[in-house]
């Protein structure tokens, strides 16, 4: 687990063992905020005792970006904390929560001692502002990668905490290419020092326009591509010839996890469209292949 101090008062801390899962950490002069948990309990715990550290008897907030395991599950370690996220999130994890914690737990005996700890504080819609003396976190929908996507940003610092919607290659697998596409043209109109993506290296003032536009010319492309596929009737396996980098992604992305998302993206959007097209447009093998995708986080 990395450890990295962006601001004098907000910490990163990313993952080793997984896919550089990110959290976060904002020291706020009237309570402490975390930002997502880690994937594992080993790497939590140093999250856990930074907020230890400096708690002097401040509230305790986590905030999660959306459903998933990675980002979720080491929320039992703040027992005192109180969890805000959004009104779906707390929906996808009652409904397939504990199931994937007992899957994960049966894969990894390091995960046995964690609990599912559901949201308390929920956004229904719209924006929510919490205000803490000298920091003030604007948290937002930011849907795309799933449904129940927010996003925070600190405004004093000017640092913006993404979530799953900005990774080193975009993925919706368990979401949508359209509310990917609006969240980040969305995005386009903050002042932003700092983006701190779901997965991966945090992104700096400078380069943050150019990460954005090639996560929207990666989308665009890849929905061009899967129309024409299907348009010429071309099987669901044929899609092993959309390269990720002819798609303007490194293969060596996310410590080389890109070409394996990005195939899953393809068959995911695949069958989506196949399933949207009037049936007189379809060809023979968008009818023919059908098969589930499967998900990460």
């Amino acid at each position: 687990m990395q450890r990295d101090r962006i601001t004098e008062d907000i910490y990163v801390f990313t993952s080793d063992f997984y896919a550089q899962v990110n959290a976060g950490v904002v020291l706020a002069s009237e309570g402490i905020v975390v930002i997502d948990t880690l994937p594992f309990p080993e790497e939590t715990e140093g999250i856990v005792s930074l907020v230890r550290e400096e708690a002097e008897g401040r509230p305790l907030y986590i905030i999660f970006t959306h459903y998933h395991a990675d980002h979720t599950f080491g929320a039992c370690l703040f027992p005192d904390a109180v969890v805000i996220a959004h009104a779906l999130c707390r929906q996808r994890l009652e409904e397939r929560g504990e199931q994937a914690l007992r899957e994960a737990k049966a894969q990894e005996p390091s995960l046995a001692r964690l609990t599912l700890r559901l949201p308390d504080v929920l956004v229904e819609a719209g924006d929510l502002v919490l205000r803490l003396g000298n920091k003030t976190l604007h948290i937002f929908p930011a849907p795309g990668h799933s449904a129940d996507g927010l996003a925070v940003y600190v405004r004093e610092d000017r640092v913006l905490f993404a979530g799953d919607v900005v990774m080193p290659i975009p993925y919706i697998v368990d979401g949508d290419v359209d509310q990917m596409t609006a969240t980040l043209e969305h995005l386009r109109g903050f002042s932003i020092e700092t983006l701190v993506p779901g997965h991966g290296e945090p992104i700096l003032r400078g380069e943050v326009p150019d990460v954005i536009q090639g996560h929207l010319n990666y989308l665009n492309t890849i929905v061009r591509e899967v129309r024409r596929y299907l348009q010429q009737g071309k099987p669901q396996e044929a899609l092993r010839e959309i390269d990720v980098e002819s798609c303007g992604i490194p293969r060596i992305a996310l410590n080389g996890l890109a070409p394996q998302l990005h195939r899953r993206n393809l068959v995911a959007l695949y069958q989506r469209l196949s399933a949207e097209a009037p049936p007189a447009r379809r060809g023979a093998g968008a009818k023919s292949e059908r098969r589930p995708a499967s998900r990460t986080s």
